[in-house]
């Protein structure tokens, strides 16, 4: 083979290989950027939910128990007029709503306590080492003093949070995400052209199957009952109308309304099993 041919061939490998590099770094660069959009998309739609049960999410919870209570005792007062005898009809009435008060019980106890965070269940050890092998890779990676660019320091800036809050919550799969495309050079110095260009073939395929997943993930949080309230929640805000607050007088109106019928039935069943 003639010099000449073998300097063409390795600089087509080599050209092959550099473009393949810089598809990577392209790559790498808009799945940080999806990573922190769905990331920021997740913060907005979880400050919403917090903001919706502080308005109204609780004169849902209670009306849903009003209106148990009502049930349970219009069924009190049909068995009583079926003479059928007190002591059968708690019984029927536990049975019959048993399920219901457990379901209400339970909502009631997510709303006075915070949802169990992943950092409070134990890794296994390899999960575990892993899960800091590639927070050290990343921390360091994308720590902001390590560049000189402004442009670059910044979107370093906000990166290292979303990093940091992988660790602490186990995201295992937030960091490897933003792993996929790191090729260390010292670890494959000896491997052939082909190798090296199949191994960058490979890391794209990844990445792209990345960005797929992230957008994915976009368009889910998007199409939620959630967002979609919220959303409602802006245009409105935008036209001047504060639509949480008016739903909420309109809620402690129906349950106000509901209580007193309520307050009537017991009345009714105290008189009932009095007389």
């Amino acid at each position: 083979m003639k010099p000449a041919t073998l300097v063409h061939v390795n600089s087509a490998d080599e050209k092959e290989a550099s473009q393949l590099l810089q598809a990577i770094e392209a790559k790498r660069r808009q799945v940080a950027e999806l990573t922190l959009e769905v990331e920021h998309l997740k913060a907005d739609v979880d400050s919403f939910q917090n903001q919706y049960h502080a308005h109204v999410g609780r004169y849902y919870l209670e009306l849903d128990k009003v209106e148990l209570e009502t049930k349970a005792y219009r069924l009190r007062l049909q068995l009583h007029r079926e003479k059928v005898s007190e002591k059968e009809i708690e019984a029927r009435v536990t049975s019959c709503f048993q399920e219901n008060r457990a379901r209400i019980k339970a909502a009631a106890e997510a709303e006075e306590s915070p949802p169990a965070s992943k950092a409070d269940d134990e890794l296994p050890a390899e999960k575990a080492k892993h899960l800091q092998m590639l927070y050290r890779k990343l921390a360091k990676q994308y720590h902001p003093d390590k560049t000189v660019d402004a442009a670059e320091q910044q979107r370093r800036e906000q990166l290292m949070p979303l990093i940091n809050r992988a660790y602490q919550e186990q995201d295992i799969q937030t960091l490897e995400r933003l792993s996929i495309g790191d090729t260390d050079t010292a670890v494959h110095r000896e491997e052939t052209n082909a190798d090296k260009h199949a191994r960058l073939q490979a890391e794209l395929r990844h990445l792209n199957r990345a960005t797929g997943e992230l957008r994915l993930e976009m368009n889910r949080l998007k199409a939620g009952r959630t967002y979609q309230l919220k959303q409602q929640v802006a245009n409105a805000r935008d036209c001047g109308t504060d639509l949480l607050t008016a739903l909420a007088k309109d809620l402690e109106r129906k349950l106000t309304a509901r209580r007193g019928q309520l307050a009537r039935l017991m009345e009714i069943w105290h008189r009932a099993i009095t007389s």
